[in-house]
């Protein structure tokens, strides 16, 4: 049984956890984040990366005594992360966003998981505000069947389609998968270096399926921690940004999920999945020019004219402004 501290430790301390939390434009959700870490029976160290927010998020992780590595331009999510890691002191990392509580008890659990047998990553049972399961907390590597059936709306039609996420599973008991959402995951130190960090060819999204990806290829299970709950606001910072950073980040998302394609199924895979991505931005740009949704507009015009520019070979997207 480990003693409680329910205390962030200091620079002095040995934490049992390395949390490393990514900033950007998150100011209204980083204190409940920092505040969960607090009333945590486990000792952790916390890290934070600020990638050039604009809202103090900085100044809000700073006054919870948190040390903060300030950016002057927006570097991408795995950079961020690759950035602490020479910082890291605990023998198990957290990958944790800051718009994430953790709730009593969680930390433990995962750790506890993280001992079993060739367990080499585990994630919480993330939950929405109200309650209900977040599904990426648990799902399928992103492949052109899963791509295909969003995009035609056959998983929004029925629900056993919604393949990627396992539809038939009430998310009440412990299982492996093949990824978990890096909005909390947590592995070994030493488990995060073997593969080099975060792979920063992908700015933003999918880069924990990577990761798993990754993980997965050195012989080691993914472990999906049902009893381990934390609950994801999900989506804030972009959210609440302006409708040409969502729009940006939108083009990050059909990269990754393009990228991720082609590693794990090929070059023609990716071209179909890049051709069902533009028939959907087609119709997405079709509905919203009848709504009068200028941002919509914006955001599948920009989707359009970037996808046409990916037939021959992969153009990433700038970074998030």
């Amino acid at each position: 049984m480990r003693k409680s501290t329910s205390v962030i430790v200091d620079a002095e301390s040995s934490p049992e956890v390395t949390a490393v939390v990514v900033l950007w434009n998150c100011r209204g959700f980083v204190g409940g984040c920092l505040e969960s870490l607090k009333r945590s029976d486990v000792r952790v160290q916390v890290l934070a990366f600020d990638n050039a927010s604009e809202d103090g998020s900085a100044d809000v992780a700073e006054s919870y005594g948190v040390p903060v590595l300030r950016s002057a331009a927006n570097i991408g999510f795995p950079a961020a992360v690759n950035a602490l890691l020479p910082a890291c002191r605990a023998p198990v990392t957290l990958l944790l966003n800051p718009d994430v509580v953790v709730e009593r008890g969680a930390l433990e659990r995962c750790l506890t998981a993280l001992e079993e047998p060739r367990v080499g990553m585990v994630g919480a049972n993330l939950r929405r505000p109200d309650g209900r399961p977040d599904a990426p907390a648990a799902r399928r590597f992103r492949s052109v069947l899963t791509i295909a059936l969003e995009s035609l709306g056959l998983a929004a039609l029925w629900w056993r389609l919604d393949v990627q996420y396992f539809p038939t599973w009430d998310r009440r008991s412990s299982r492996d998968v093949p990824c978990i959402n890096g909005a909390f995951a947590m592995l070994r130190t030493e488990t995060l270096h073997r593969v080099g960090g975060l792979d920063e060819t992908v700015f933003l999204y999918l880069e924990d399926q990577e990761l798993c990806r990754a993980v997965a290829g050195l012989g080691l299970r993914i472990r999906f921690v049902a009893d381990a709950v934390a609950v994801h606001v999900g989506g804030g910072p972009t959210t609440a940004s302006s409708p040409e950073r969502r729009a940006v980040a939108y083009l990050h998302r059909l990269d990754a999920s393009l990228e991720i394609v082609r590693r794990r199924q090929g070059t023609v895979a990716r071209l179909v999945s890049l051709g069902v991505l533009a028939a959907r931005c087609s119709a997405l740009l079709a509905v919203a020019a009848v709504r009068g949704d200028a941002d919509g507009r914006l955001k599948y015009r920009k989707a359009l004219a970037w996808l046409a520019r990916q037939w021959d070979r992969r153009r990433p997207p700038g970074p998030v402004p």
